[in-house]
């Protein structure tokens, strides 16, 4: 493995879910402990757009900067825990309840950090 394949696998996961959420939204927003609304539903189609768009730029990073893609790894892995702190906020907070949904996406992006952390400082 190296850092041009931790950008793609990274983009991958971003569009994967980014599409399941929107081909599934009602499944993901229970999963949250959270009801779907016609308003809710709309919101959520311009925030899949959005992580849809950034899936597209993190994948083409690797081609856009070559040999200096290390320079960005350092980013991807703060980008990368950023939803692991709002997910620990919302359920420090009470918002919502931890659930087994919120464990495997921090999960997810606690290994992405890593993967982006280790793989910038190899080369």
């Amino acid at each position: 493995m190296n850092l041009k394949l931790v950008f793609r696998i990274f983009a991958g996961f971003g569009a994967f879910f980014a599409l399941m959420s929107l081909l599934a939204t009602d499944a993901m927003m229970e999963s949250y402990g959270l009801e779907l609304s016609s308003d809710s539903s709309l919101l959520i189609q311009f925030m899949v757009m959005v992580q849809l768009m950034f899936a597209i730029v993190v994948w083409q990073l690797p081609s856009w900067l070559g040999e200096n893609l290390a320079k960005a790894g350092s980013t991807l892995m703060v980008v990368s825990l950023m939803p692991v702190a709002m997910n620990i906020f919302h359920v420090v907070t009470g918002v919502l309840p931890a659930s087994v949904a919120q464990i495997v996406e921090s999960g997810v992006w606690v290994v992405f950090a890593a993967l982006f952390y280790f793989y910038s400082k190899k080369t």
